[in-house]
């Protein structure tokens, strides 16, 4: 799809700076005033964003992450967005990276954390009641969605630590673990410090 420079103006959306291919990822705060992390309404504002920009032409887009994390459905779609279009997405990590928005960090080519941001990692947290049968399907699938986020963890570190284990990962993440970008940098889960 091309897209004429008239037709910014149409797509442009709160968040991202066009001319340099800057797209910003960070919270909102709902009607009650609490952060609402990844969901629906920021995925579809960033995958929306990502498309537009990708649209124009296949040069590096920066994506500035900050989030304190939030679903997982909804941060899996930015991530497979980001895996499959043409452009290179380099990551800029400041403030809080955490939850789903270290996995989010995981599928850009490039992933910088600015130095004081705070990166966590953890196992997440189900919140799925109901019927009996309805609840032990939500719980098998997170098992599986679970194994998905140790295994994309995984591949990172293996670039750095080739030794380091599935069972590694799944111990760092078995309760919050929350680094400094310095040791995010050094276990592997981010490239670089700017």
């Amino acid at each position: 799809m091309k897209i004429n420079r008239s037709d910014f103006s149409r797509f442009h959306d709160y968040g991202t700076y066009i001319p340099k291919r800057i797209v910003y990822f960070g919270s909102e705060t709902d009607i009650d005033g609490e952060e609402n992390g990844v969901d629906y309404a920021s995925a579809k504002k960033v995958i929306k964003n990502l498309l537009v920009l990708d649209a124009i032409n296949h040069k590096m887009i920066t994506l500035y992450i900050n989030t304190p994390g939030g679903c997982w459905y909804q941060g899996m779609a930015i991530y497979d967005i980001i895996k499959n279009i043409k452009a290179p997405v380099k990551a800029m990590g400041i403030g809080q990276i955490m939850s789903m928005g270290t996995i989010i960090l995981q599928a850009c080519r490039y992933r910088y954390l600015l130095k004081n941001s705070t990166f966590m990692i953890h196992d997440g947290y189900e919140g799925t009641g109901g019927e009996a049968k309805t609840f032990e399907a939500w719980g098998d699938f997170s098992k599986k969605t679970r194994q998905n986020m140790y295994e994309i963890y995984l591949a990172q570190i293996k670039k750095k630590h080739s030794k380091f284990t599935l069972e590694r990962v799944e111990n760092l993440c078995n309760h919050d673990k929350i680094m400094s970008a310095k040791q995010a940098v050094q276990i592997g889960l981010a490239d670089k410090i700017v």
